[in-house]
């Protein structure tokens, strides 16, 4: 019996899922059971893979915006943000006592945005009658403008209002006459600003339209007195409003910084005042004063005349804005004998009441052939009465005994040739010859105040030496801190010895009393000083100039406690009217002197006082 052919196979398994409700199988080629889970799985991955990718796409795009940007993104990119710069004040400029020579406020100007104006056939009657600028003078600024820059949204019409226009704008934009007044827009700025006008104008200065230093105080201090400008950079909506700030982008404004001087500004007036009236008194061409403490080198006042108004410096005449003080340089005549009568006298090249021929002529011929005169013939004087009858024959004999080496070294010694170190714009060194050019004619000319030439600065300077027992002070433009003691004396070097400096200042005296100075002696404070005249050199060839003079007197006081000295010089007054320095400068010197020491509270020593006779009775 055959067996049938199934019965060679092993009998066929048939899979079934185990019972469970809503279960769902599929079955892969191999015949594989997959569950819906696995798919879900697969489902996931690929939209994990897909998302990455357009997260990798956007993080292109965003590199490609910020590297490269299109023209048209950054078009509206520019319309969207804003740069505005954050204003600061520039330091003030005052005196020592802190009255205000130069100063910042905040000031406004006026400006349109043509394409907002509604009605540009009004536009300019309002604004203009509104105040008080012509109508026609907006129409033309406007259209300039636009001219020059087709759709110029910015035009200024009003570079600074004042204060009274300030308050007419803002009851214009308050209560327009149409109902809106649009276009037009008031912003501030920042303006420096003199309250003391002309007063120390040459020495203050003045900024230009940038706000920066141009001359005088206001370069020296630019950089301790610029302000630091703050900027920040923000987004906009599109009614043009902030809407938020990158904080990165935010820089803080910074206010420059004040600086006090040592100036007085009543010292300066009262310096101002009389030497004004000594240039107009005599028709002279200009005049320099300038006042020192010489306990400390503080400069108190330093006077030009003619003068400047700050406010005005567009009007002015450039070469007022010099100040000569520190610029100009003169011969100094016999303003300069005291300081080689001191050193002859310390040196011992002179001795006190040394009798010394002047001749009786008042002309003295010397060995190598100059011919030396006096203005007035003194004859056989002594040594302190070659000085107090200003002898230039005394002097020259004088040079003479101490030689070459002693009489260059007293002129270094008491600082000419040298800057003073205020740093002022344009000081200068003034003339010395050099030791190596010296002839005998230098010898006999310096003495008497030739051949070489000054500053003002630099005379007031070197007289403080005889005020202060010989110490040569730095001069300062800056208040010096009273609570740093060191500070009030800043010696350089010592001129003179004590016992020389003293004793130059007492034959001083004398010059006042009893000598050419004698318009200078006040009834009230013991003046000590020399006066000066010297010839002016021509400006327009070599050689002095027939009939120009400058007048000069220095001077200190009180005698026995000096507080101040004051150095004056007058040039070229007419002659017709009077040229010397006794006459021109002294008696203008002596009224300042007298005024600023009451003004300082300095009690007169040549009067009693009320109280002091009430005192005795």
């Amino acid at each position: 019996m055959k067996k049938s052919a199934s019965s060679h196979h092993e009998p066929r398994t048939i899979r079934t899922a185990p019972p469970s409700s809503g279960n769902r199988f599929c079955t892969d080629e191999n015949g594989l059971c997959w569950p819906h889970e696995n798919r879900s799985r697969i489902f996931a991955k690929l939209c994990l893979s897909l998302l990455s990718l357009a997260l990798i796409g956007v993080v292109v795009r965003v590199a490609q915006l910020q590297i490269a940007p299109s023209d048209q993104i950054v078009s509206m990119l520019d319309t969207q943000s804003s740069k505005t710069t954050l204003l600061a004040r520039r330091g003030n400029l005052t005196d020592r006592h802190g009255r205000i020579f130069a100063t910042t406020r905040v000031a406004y100007r006026l400006f349109v945005d043509p394409q907002m104006i509604r009605e540009p056939n009004t536009f300019s009657e309002h604004v203009g009658y509104a105040l008080g600028i012509n109508p026609a003078k907006i129409d033309k600024t406007i259209h300039s403008a636009l001219v020059k820059r087709p759709g110029n949204r910015y035009i200024v019409i009003a570079k600074r209002l004042t204060d009274k226009q300030v308050e007419q704008f803002d009851a214009l934009m308050a209560h327009p006459p149409d109902g809106k007044l649009t276009g037009i827009a008031k912003e501030p700025i920042l303006v420096r600003e003199y309250p003391m006008g002309p007063l120390a104008g040459q020495l203050v200065g003045f900024t230009g339209f940038e706000g920066n230093g141009i001359e005088g105080l206001e370069r020296k201090f630019d950089k301790i007195m610029a302000p630091q400008l703050g900027r920040i950079s923000y987004w906009r909506d599109t009614r043009r409003k902030p809407l938020w700030v990158e904080p990165s982008q935010y820089q803080a404004p910074q206010d420059g910084t004040g600086v006090r001087l040592s100036i007085d500004a009543i010292i300066q007036s009262i310096a101002e005042q009389h030497l004004a009236q000594a240039v107009t008194q005599y028709k002279a061409e200009s005049g320099q004063m300038v006042i020192m403490s010489p306990k400390t080198g503080e400069i108190l006042a330093m006077a030009n005349f003619p003068t400047f108004d700050p406010t005005q410096y567009g009007k002015t005449d450039a070469k007022l804005y010099r100040n000569r003080c520190v610029t100009d340089f003169f011969e100094p005549g016999s303003t300069f004998k005291p300081f080689i009568w001191a050193m002859a006298t310390q040196t011992g090249a002179m001795h006190p009441g040394q009798q010394v021929d002047c001749t009786t002529s008042g002309v003295l011929r010397l060995p190598f052939g100059r011919r030396l005169r006096d203005s007035h013939a003194v004859g056989e004087v002594t040594w302190e009465e070659v000085l107090t009858k200003s002898s230039n024959i005394g002097m020259a004999i004088a040079g003479l005994e101490m030689g070459e080496d002693n009489t260059y070294a007293a002129i270094r010694q008491f600082g000419f040739g040298e800057r003073p170190g205020t740093m002022l714009p344009g000081e200068v060194n003034g003339l010395v010859t050099p030791r190596k050019k010296w002839t005998k004619y230098t010898l006999t000319s310096v003495p008497m105040g030739q051949e070489i030439a000054v500053t003002p600065l630099q005379i007031a300077r070197a007289f403080c030496s005889f005020a202060n027992g010989g110490v040569l002070v730095q001069p300062s433009i800056r208040a010096l801190d009273p609570q740093r003691p060191h500070d009030r004396i800043p010696i350089e070097r010592l001129a003179l010895t004590p016992d020389a400096a003293n004793y130059t200042r007492t034959v001083l005296r004398r010059v006042v009393t009893e000598g050419t100075g004698r318009k200078a002696n006040l009834k009230t404070y013991s003046l000590f000083g020399k006066t000066g005249t010297a010839q002016m050199a021509s400006k327009t060839e070599r050689g002095y100039e027939e009939n120009a003079y400058m007048g000069a007197f220095v001077c200190g006081a009180p005698y026995d406690d000096p507080q101040l000295v004051i150095a004056t010089f007058i040039q070229r007054p007419d002659h017709k009217l009077g040229y010397y320095g006794g006459t021109v400068a002294a008696p203008a010197t002596a009224e300042v002197m007298e005024k600023a020491l009451a003004y300082m509270g300095i009690q007169p020593d040549l009067i009693e006082n009320d109280q002091q006779v009430a005192s005795r009775q």
